[in-house]
């Protein structure tokens, strides 16, 4: 029974998450808190019928995303929201380790999953966002792109001749025909998303538009100080200076870089986890 509460709860949050993500490009507060405390706290009420076990595996799960999420935010790969998310995430699916065995046998990974999962998912949604957005803004996104081959021809000349290596390669190693595209296809996959980042990404935001978790597309410097920096997300004490400056009128806008909704990634990766078994069994059926 408390699973079934905790996965619909889960599920409540995600779905709102995802909605205002896709709406607003940002992770509401609530959501991600709110989950963090309703995981935890339906985790410790069922635990007293039914073992501490599962209160200390939400516990475990969370330390684990926490530690994660920690890495992720300061090394500039996500920000502030999804990592909130990604611990509330932590506490829900929990550990799954089995506390009267100790031993590997006894995990149940959906943690494991969840995480795999969700680098898959966000690749993907990543992907299909950024061409919907320059097909969108094909103009802008064409000027860009061409602009960049521009100032990559020694780069592609040296990409040609990689792929041309490869392919007399597997002349006499068959195997070895795959990596003939693999330069190629990732040098233009790259332009690509550079080219609908700086086009499509980049816009003016008027400094009270500004929320935690938005990420500068360049540093904000007065008087030689900088005030807010690009590479992660704006932390509260951060926009609280730039509203300073508004407010003397010596800053109206700031250059953002919209990011890409990553929420929905969390909402399709858990699904995976709770129909793990029916996928795997549909996946046979497919292969077999």
């Amino acid at each position: 029974m408390w699973q079934i509460i905790l996965m619909v709860v889960t599920l409540t949050f995600l779905v709102v998450a995802s909605y205002v993500d896709l709406k607003k490009r940002e992770v509401p507060d609530w959501t991600s808190y709110g989950l963090i405390f309703s995981a935890l706290g339906l985790r410790f009420i069922f635990s007293f019928d039914a073992g501490w076990a599962i209160f200390l595996n939400g516990l475990l799960g969370f330390a684990v995303c926490f530690g994660l999420a920690y890495l992720f935010y300061y090394v500039n790969l996500w920000g502030g929201g999804d990592s909130k998310l990604l611990m509330g995430m932590g506490a829900v699916i929990g550990l799954g380790w089995n506390f009267e065995k100790f031993s590997l046998v006894s995990f149940d990974f959906n943690l494991l999953w969840f995480f795999l999962s969700l680098l898959f998912f966000g690749a993907v949604v990543g992907l299909f966002w950024s061409l919907s957005i320059a097909l969108k803004e094909r103009s802008k996104f064409f000027n860009e792109f061409k602009r960049l081959l521009g100032l990559t021809r020694r780069i592609r000349l040296l990409v040609l001749l990689i792929s041309v290596g490869f392919f007399m390669l597997s002349l006499f190693y068959y195997h070895a025909w795959p990596f003939i595209f693999f330069p190629i296809g990732g040098f233009y996959t790259f332009c690509f998303v550079k080219a609908v980042e700086k086009s499509c990404f980049i816009k003016e935001y008027s400094v009270g538009q500004l929320v935690e978790g938005d990420w500068l597309a360049e540093d904000v410097v007065w008087k030689g100080k900088k005030i807010a920096g690009m590479g992660k997300g704006l932390e509260k004490k951060e926009i609280w200076n730039l509203m300073s400056l508004h407010g003397e009128g010596k800053l109206k806008s700031v250059l953002v870089k919209e990011g890409i909704p990553f929420v929905p990634s969390f909402l399709l990766a858990y699904l995976v986890v709770i129909f793990k078994a029916e996928i795997w069994q549909w996946l046979a059926g497919f292969l077999g």
